[in-house]
């Protein structure tokens, strides 16, 4: 009989540390969820998040963003830390191409949690705006047809040429008359001849 409890004492002992044994392995910490998923491929990213299967300790925790080229960036884990850590990314922290959400946690049963979500960031390139090409035909158009139109005048002789605009009009400017300088001369000779005759008349 003795001999019996023995038996069930030692099995139940045994029993009780396999238990004890498996309890942490069932209720190990796991990660479930993240943002962003591991292997994808984001064109902007303002957050991270990270989310476990159990409740996580609010010390000892650690977010990193790490660069293409090395470059580690620290996060700022905001409160409170429940199953799941978010902390927000600077503009500054991420490079196109492969970078990584590097993490350290620590579960509720004092372990610490390491690991790594590898993704890859693609920035939209900025669309140039139509309004800058727009704006430059009207102006280019309207600054060279003054400039045509003041050379087809320049060589159509002394005529009055329109410009573009219907209150502005360019004349080229005409010299004298010829007929002028001919009657100066006849003037000027008649008065030489009335000057000659009268001091004849005198001196006779």
């Amino acid at each position: 009989m003795p001999r019996i409890i023995t038996r069930i004492l030692a099995a139940l002992a045994s029993l009780v540390g396999a238990l004890a044994l498996a309890a942490p392995a069932g209720a190990h910490t796991a990660l479930v969820a993240s943002t962003p998923e591991d292997g994808a491929t984001v064109t902007e990213l303002a957050e991270v998040s990270l989310e476990f299967t159990e409740q996580l300790l609010d010390i000892g925790n650690e977010l990193a963003i790490v660069a293409p080229d090395g470059t580690r960036t620290a996060l700022e884990i905001e409160d409170p830390v429940t199953q799941t850590v978010t902390a927000a990314v600077p503009d500054d922290a991420l490079v196109a191409g492969d970078n990584t959400l590097a993490f350290r946690v620590v579960a509720s049963d004092g372990h610490p949690i390491e690991g790594e979500i590898a993704f890859t960031y693609a920035p939209e390139e900025p669309v140039a705006s139509p309004s800058a090409s727009a704006s430059a035909s009207p102006s280019a158009s309207a600054s060279a047809s003054p400039s045509a139109t003041a050379t087809a005048s320049a060589g159509a002789g002394p005529v009055a040429t329109a410009s573009p605009s219907p209150h502005v009009t360019v004349y080229e400017e005409v010299g004298p008359n010829p007929a002028i300088y001919v009657i100066i001369g006849v003037v000027a000779a008649a008065g030489l001849a009335f000057a000659i005759a009268s001091r004849t008349r005198r001196e006779g």
